[in-house]
């Protein structure tokens, strides 16, 4: 039969079948030519499909994938309640296949069982092939969206991809607004790309509809996951799928393909600057066309209604986190916590007068050396000199009369001590040199020079690392010590910073090295001067800078927070939608609430707690499944759970959030919701999974020592490089030692959960 045959959207009758499920039910369409279909309805959320039976075809020779089959099923009936058995055949047709004989014997038998529960509608799929043929297929269940508009007039959301709209997401990203076409738009992502293989979106009525990959495998080989192969391949280890979106000229489709072709946008290798080669090229993934092969997997749709955008994300990333119910990995928190701060001081170097961490290190054992050893200090985000400094004095403290801890405390004043050279009002550098003691910034190497055109110093690097130095006061003025000349420098900083303020309160994002002059007026990182500010007052009690924290909270709220927009925290990243951005204003939210006793504050800290958790991986990631340990990075047998990506526009993923443990935790707490502290459990423990430990150096030189991040998708395993910056240790340390300052007790009873 030709497709074109088979798919009668007129309807003959619609028999209503009752649901066991109080919100979805299910009703059974019958086609024209006698097969069915079936619409799944919660209020005004509606979703249905004619001809659930569909596959595509690889002939073995073509790039490219061959027009789909499609048809309703031979037969759906009731076997229980609340529960559906369809079951049909499909034929590989000469309309499809040309003149390819041996494809016309090919057959896909399908029995798809349905079932409801409250809102949503589980498909669990099984395809039998019945023939053999070259080449491959996939097939996929795609479930129209009742009353759906074009995209650009619906809100979606991908976690880690698409949040709400195209706003803040780079051209040729998933999502992006440079290559819509009305009528003709296809988003297919590989679910190993996702935190959760999961998309839902909202129609301007309010409904909403999602998808969910209810039981993920995502399994792969070597020739799939270690390339980045446009060619289409076939195997029977493939065992990862696709979300899918599509918006046709006559509907709009959402649902899941198996295996994990992706287009019509791809992701390639990530390049220097970060740049993504994202091409706009299909990556075809087949099952084989061999007798008895048997495709199986599982499906949620999800039928309800969202408010706004936050609501959409928060209520169908809860969803999805029960659902699959991500567990805590335990590591050795303590041991790992002696061997961050010991690794920290094997990168101290000093030199004259001049002390830092190495703002760049190899993390692999047995390293070449480097080909421009210069190292350089660099303050905030990547390098976090203060912040490495500050991580040494909370160790020093623990046992202040050894030897160990009169080195880490000697150690860090001289990193302060050299920071505070820095020039901050107006800034020109992020650092220094430290064989020269010439000017430094994190996105130019230390041996060459710094062009104020080219390069940028960001608000982000300084209020990153002058929160650090305030802790760090604060814990000094707690244990009798004074340090006058930290709370002045920062002052000094702050103090310029508010003649910086724009209108309605915002922050540029950058300015030109040497000079300090405006290079990137962008407001999108103003969140970054919340918490720093609210902390500055804290010590202080100057009015001003209370009332900036304010304006600036207020600014940002209303910027794009409120719509699930967190945009540009990772400055190396472009001005995009990123995870950072939405921790970094979870603190500062957390500060305001603090100080003021607000709830609005509260309120706006849970939906950037909310957003910030989409970025975490809740499912296992397996390694290919033919790799040997000496090809990927990643430790073979480890689950993925905690792992996090980064930004929009490509999907590597690092470990970040590791320093939003008491964040999570006083959230958990102030809210009264004990899922934030599920969250804060595995970002305690979860996160540390690739830092060498004694006995175990899990592919590094040492204990401690970790390398910067990992893919999770392609190169499923490797990261783009192996090297080590400071953030990442001072991550790890903040994470325990900011826990352990809000509750020690918390800490000892998280530490210790299995």
């Amino acid at each position: 039969m030709k497709p074109a045959s088979i798919i009668i959207p007129a309807l003959c009758f619609l028999a209503a079948l009752s649901a066991s499920a109080a919100d979805a039910t299910v009703s059974v369409i019958k086609n024209r030519d006698g097969s069915f279909g079936l619409t799944a309805k919660a209020g005004a959320a509606i979703l249905t499909q004619n001809a659930p039976l569909r596959v595509s075809f690889w002939n073995g020779a073509s790039k490219k994938g061959l027009a789909p089959a499609r048809a309703g099923y031979a037969q759906l009936r009731e076997t229980g309640r609340g529960e559906w058995l369809g079951t049909g055949t499909l034929r590989a047709d000469a309309a499809d296949t040309g003149k390819m004989t041996p494809h016309n014997a090919v057959e896909f038998d399908f029995t798809d069982r349905w079932t409801v529960s409250g809102d949503t509608v589980r498909l669990r799929r099984e395809v039998r092939v019945r023939g053999n043929a070259p080449g491959g297929f996939n097939s996929v269940i795609g479930m129209r969206v009742g009353g759906a508009r074009p995209w650009p007039e619906m809100e979606w959301f991908v976690p880690g991809a698409i949040y709400g709209s195209s706003d803040h997401l780079r051209d040729n990203s998933f999502g992006a607004a440079n290559y819509y076409k009305k009528g003709k738009y296809t988003v297919w992502i590989r679910e190993d790309r996702l935190p959760a293989p999961l998309l839902a979106t909202r129609l301007p009525n309010g409904a909403s509809v999602a998808v969910l990959d209810s039981a993920p495998d995502g399994a792969t080989n070597c020739a799939d996951g270690l390339s980045f192969t446009h060619k289409p391949i076939a195997s029977e280890d493939f065992r990862f799928g696709a979300i899918i979106a599509e918006e046709g000229s006559n509907a709009t489709v959402i649902g899941y393909a198996y295996p994990g072709s992706e287009g019509s946008l791809t992701y390639g290798p990530k390049g220097q600057a970060h740049k993504t080669s994202a091409v706009q090229l299909w990556r075809y993934r087949f099952s084989p066309l061999k007798d008895g092969f048997t495709q199986r997997y599982e499906v949620t749709f999800r039928l309800s209604t969202a408010r706004d955008t936050n609501d959409l994300i928060a209520a169908n990333w809860r969803w999805a986190w029960r659902t699959l119910n991500p567990k805590i990995n335990p590591q050795p928190l303590e041991v790992l916590r002696g061997n961050f701060v010991d690794m920290l001081m094997e990168n101290y170097v000093e030199k004259d007068d001049r002390a830092g961490v190495r703002f760049l290190a190899a993390s692999e054992a047995n390293p070449k050396p480097p080909s421009n050893p210069e190292t350089k200090l660099i303050i905030g985000f990547l390098g976090y000199a203060i912040g490495s400094a500050e991580m040494m004095l909370v160790e020093a403290d623990r046992d202040p009369a050894s030897e160990r801890s009169k080195t880490l405390r000697q150690a860090a004043e001289k990193i302060i001590a050299t920071s505070l050279r820095l020039p901050v009002d107006p800034p020109v550098a992020e650092g220094f040199v430290l064989s020269t003691g010439e000017y430094a910034v994190s996105e130019v190497a230390a041996h060459k020079p710094i062009d104020p055109e080219k390069n940028s110093i960001y608000l982000r690097s300084f209020c990153d690392d002058m929160k650090s130095l305030m802790r760090a006061y604060e814990r000094e003025q707690r244990a009798g010590r004074q340090h006058p000349e930290w709370l002045a420098w920062t002052r000094k900083f702050a103090d310029w910073l508010l003649k910086q303020e724009q209108a309605g309160g915002g922050y540029p994002r950058s300015w030109k090295p040497l000079s300090g002059d405006l290079k990137d007026s962008s407001p999108t990182s103003t969140y970054n001067v919340v918490p720093f500010y609210a902390q500055l007052y804290r010590i202080t009690k100057h009015k001003p800078y209370l009332d900036a924290a304010l304006k600036a909270g207020d600014f940002a709220w209303q910027s794009g927070h409120d719509r699930g927009r967190f945009a540009g925290g990772t400055s190396d990243n472009p001005d995009v939608i990123d995870k950072e951005a939405a921790t970094i204003s979870l603190e500062g939210y957390l500060a305001l609430h603090a100080l003021t006793k607000e709830p609005k504050w509260l309120d706006r800290a849970r939906v950037a707690a909310d957003i910030a958790e989409t970025w975490m991986y809740i499912w296992n990631v397996p390694m290919p499944s033919d790799a040997k340990q000496s090809q990927i990075h990643w430790p073979i047998g480890q689950s993925t759970v905690g792992m996090q990506l980064v930004a929009t526009g490509h999907t590597g993923a690092d470990a970040y959030m590791t320093w939003d443990v008491e964040s999570y935790a006083r959230l958990s707490r102030e809210s009264n919701d004990r899922h934030y502290m599920d969250v804060a459990a595995i970002l305690l423990h979860n996160t540390k999974v690739m830092a060498g430990r004694p006995g175990d150096l899990r592919g590094t030189r040492g204990p401690g020592w970790q390398q910067e991040h990992c893919w999770l998708d392609l190169p499923r395993g490797k990261g783009r490089h192996r090297a080590w910056l400071p953030w990442v240790t001072v991550s790890h340390l903040r994470g325990i030692n900011d826990l352990i300052d809000y509750d020690a007790e918390l800490y000892k009873k998280l530490a210790a959960e299995k």
